[in-house]
């Protein structure tokens, strides 16, 4: 049958020497048999459903929200093995070449949908722009904000998300109604020195210099792109962020007398 090895769950340990015999009786070789630990839901401790609703467990579910195939990669290659070290973040090189099958776990691995979550959320920080932007137009077309705005408003909420489909529900402040306020909101936002804090941190973006915009401190800095383009699309996502605030703040009961 030209198979060789045969990874299975620990729950088929008790079918491994009905199999064996099988293969014996009919004259041929046996492949080597290697059983792991289940996969458990961890908020439940049981063994993984397709039932359960609070996880993804489809590769197809993370292609279709966006999520780079990169961290699904690396967060299934951890789950009931782990590397040694306190490190988490691998490449697929990197995780074969440290591949130890004596570091297999002898317990049930948790699949935490928040940790898979986390990691992506890195992965995409640290990915190319062209690459999250690529991703992203889909999902914007499909809310139809696919617009000239569409690259800072992808830059701007970049480190953000955990998947690539929350670029929508992330710029729904820019195409939607402002949002209720209450009426202590109102009263903070009717305060007199309201406009004259946001017009100044408005004027003070803009006349910065790429020197002086510490980049790091709003978006990750990725070393594959260029520095100077990074504070560029980071120094116009907060001006305009600001801007837009200004606007929105002009309804409701606040009628806070912004010029804009």
């Amino acid at each position: 049958m030209q198979i060789s090895h045969v990874i299975r769950g620990d729950d088929h340990i008790a079918n491994t020497p009905k199999q064996l015999m099988v293969y014996e009786a009919l004259g041929w070789e046996a492949p080597e048999f290697g059983h792991m630990t289940l996969i458990i839901n961890s908020e439940t401790g049981k063994k993984l459903s397709k039932r359960d609703t609070n996880t993804l467990q489809f590769i197809e579910d993370y292609r279709k929200k966006g999520y780079l195939p990169e961290a699904v990669f690396n967060f299934i290659a951890l789950l009931g093995w782990n590397p040694g070290g306190e490190d988490e973040i691998f490449s697929r090189e990197e995780l074969i070449k440290l591949f130890d099958e004596n570091r297999l776990s002898k317990s049930p691995a948790a699949f935490d949908q928040k940790k898979m979550d986390w990691m992506s959320n890195e992965y995409i920080k640290n990915a190319d722009f062209e690459t999250i932007f690529e991703m992203a137009k889909p999902f914007l077309e499909e809310a139809g904000r696919l617009t000239d705005k569409a690259e800072k408003m992808v830059e701007l909420y970049k480190p953000q998300m955990k998947s690539v489909d929350e670029i929508v529900p992330l710029t729904d402040l820019f195409f939607s109604d402002f949002p209720e306020l209450t009426e202590a909101e109102k009263e903070v936002m009717a305060g007199e020195t309201v406009p004259v804090v946001l017009e100044a941190f408005k004027a003070k973006l803009e006349a910065m210099t790429d020197e002086e915009f510490v980049t790091e401190k709003y978006i990750p800095t990725n070393q594959k792109q260029s520095k100077k383009k990074q504070v560029s699309r980071a120094k116009t996502s907060s001006c305009q962020f600001v801007s837009l605030f200004q606007v929105k703040c002009m309804v409701q009961s606040c009628q806070i007398p912004f010029t804009y």
